[in-house]
């Protein structure tokens, strides 16, 4: 059997994008299916995360704006190479130059799958530019320029495809993780408490994510620092990075909270981090359907995130839906952390909401061949 060609459009940098494709890669049969990446992302040529999977890098040039001859000639020299998909994860419209490029150099599938439900942007003028230009490309995009369209949620379908492209084309694709690895066991959590210098009778409220403007931490902070006064004993564990560190260490330091509020970083052992956690919480402005959910679910973790979010991420009875409301949060925090959880199930929780990879991989096989 031939082995088919995929080529993934991903953004710069590294994100849920690039772990969500390679977490797929991972179970599918590699004499069967190729990825390769289109992206403007040098680092994934050498990413450490990634160094057991085989795949090429192709880079897209920085110069779209100012030289589209440029542009045009280098992605359709990549583009055939006998790809036979062409998947393009994206998250908000910024044009369908690429979409047109396939159709000419006649990839048999061109997907567009839809991650996100809104533009991740902390300025509000450029925010409401790429807000204008996102809906006026939306209604403008010719349904004829991809195979299939794909989605992790209802509201990221309604987001990013409009009314020329009929629902029953959209196809969902859950987003999922192998939960064998946010499992929860007593060893992990307990190190984890003691390498960060958390006592054992901290409660730790924690999340995972990027520091943008997406995961509104800011608002997190208001939070914690009102439910601080309630619980002295409450800690704070943020885990990620991004462009908004440097403003959320001054909120940190102006509100004294140096101590109670932990910035690690990004780190891989999230499993034990999320074993450390005795609350999750995800304030997001908002989502498309968030992964760290779903592997807080898989660890047994009681959740409260923002009614911004979908529905369709509350897979387990522990997850509570609350409006950007200060108050309001500091009183499910209240209720919630006020009895135990019951950790034991949660890998059995998503495996029934079926958000296990290895059987979403097998979905995407399908969608591949067709």
């Amino acid at each position: 059997m031939r082995q088919m060609k995929v080529l993934h459009l991903v953004p710069p940098g590294f994100g849920g994008i690039d772990a969500y494709i390679f977490s797929h890669y991972k179970y599918m049969d590699r004499k069967k299916f190729r990825f390769d990446f289109l992206t403007q992302n040098a680092g994934l040529e050498s990413a450490p995360q990634y160094r057991d999977f085989p795949y090429a890098v192709r880079l897209l040039p920085t110069t779209a704006g100012k030289d589209r001859a440029l542009f045009e000639r280098t992605v359709k020299g990549i583009l055939t190479e006998g790809y036979d998909v062409f998947h393009l994860h994206t998250s908000f419209w910024t044009g369908f130059l690429l979409e047109e490029l396939a159709r000419e150099a006649g990839v048999p599938r061109v997907i567009l799958h839809a991650h996100s439900s809104f533009i991740d942007e902390p300025d509000p003028e450029k925010r409401m530019t790429l807000l204008s230009r996102h809906e006026e490309l939306k209604r403008a995009f010719p349904a004829n320029l991809a195979s299939d369209y794909c989605a992790c949620s209802k509201k990221a379908a309604g987001w990013l495809f409009g009314p020329q492209i009929p629902k029953e084309r959209i196809i969902m694709m859950k987003n999922a993780i192998e939960p064998e690895r946010f499992r929860f066991h007593r060893p992990g959590r307990d190190a984890l408490r003691a390498e960060l210098g958390l006592d054992d009778g901290a409660l730790v409220l924690g999340t995972v994510g990027r520091l943008s403007f997406q995961k509104n931490h800011a608002f997190l902070m208001d939070v914690f620092e009102a439910f601080q006064k309630i619980r002295p004993d409450s800690r704070l564990l943020i885990i990620g990075d991004g462009e908004l560190r440097g403003e959320l260490e001054r909120q940190i330091r102006e509100r004294r909270l140096e101590k109670q509020v932990l910035l690690p970083g990004w780190r891989a052992d999230v499993g034990d981090c999320l074993r450390a956690m005795d609350c999750f919480v995800l304030p997001s402005r908002f989502e498309g359907n968030p992964i760290s959910l779903i592997e807080a679910a898989a660890s047994g973790l009681p959740a409260i995130i923002s009614d911004t979010i979908t529905e369709e991420a509350v897979i387990a009875d522990t997850i509570r839906r609350v409006p950007l409301d200060g108050s309001a949060w500091v009183s499910a925090l209240e209720e919630i952390t006020a009895r135990p959880a019951h950790r034991g199930n949660g890998v059995e929780i998503v495996g029934a909401a079926g958000c296990d990879v290895a059987r979403q991989a097998e979905a995407l096989a399908r969608l591949y061949a067709g």
